[in-house]
């Protein structure tokens, strides 16, 4: 699991990835104990990830780009 901070555009952002090696069989199990764990404590700086904020990084540095694009509007 990593939990990272950026800070861009005076703004912050949390980025949260989990990984997990092993037999395929076994990984969906052991990322869902580990989602489980994690979301079972407060994390850093009162941090609330809620399905309707989160995106893929991908999607987040288009978001990024396309705020760029407009910023000469």
């Amino acid at each position: 699991m990593e939990l990272t901070e950026v800070r861009t555009r005076g703004q912050d952002w949390w980025t949260l990835g989990f990984e997990a090696t092993g037999p395929a069989g076994l990984l969906r199990s052991e990322l869902q104990a580990t989602a489980a764990l994690v979301f079972a404590h407060a994390l850093p700086g009162s941090v609330e990830p809620r399905p309707d904020e989160s995106r893929s990084y991908a999607e987040w540095l288009g978001q990024q780009r396309g705020a760029d694009s407009h910023a000469d509007d």
